[in-house]
């Protein structure tokens, strides 16, 4: 992060590290384009529109997670190999003895 007048502000050095130095503002409303502003320019409005772009993400990314999850899981449970097509693997009937 090369944001030195807020790093001169924010005394948390974790918080510090993960501060980006843009931010992506979606379109919303009558703005039909996303902007990419410099996180110091930004506005508290700005921040939270990020913020919530960033959390609709997240749950994009969380939901095919738990999906993954649950196929390795239930194939497994079918006794399948590391090594077998997921299509394969499903496919078998019955627990694995």
């Amino acid at each position: 992060m090369s944001n030195s007048k807020i790093e001169a502000l924010v005394s948390d050095e974790f918080l510090i590290d993960c501060i980006p130095d843009t931010i992506v503002i979606p379109a919303l409303g009558a703005h039909t384009e996303q902007v990419i502003k410099p996180l110091e320019q930004a506005t508290l409005d700005d921040l939270a529109f990020a913020a919530i772009a960033l959390d609709d993400d997240l749950v994009a990314i969380n939901s095919q997670l738990y999906a993954l999850r649950a196929l390795y899981h239930e194939a497994r449970q079918k006794g399948a190999l590391g090594n077998e097509n997921i299509i394969d693997a499903l496919s078998r009937n019955g627990i694995a003895q």
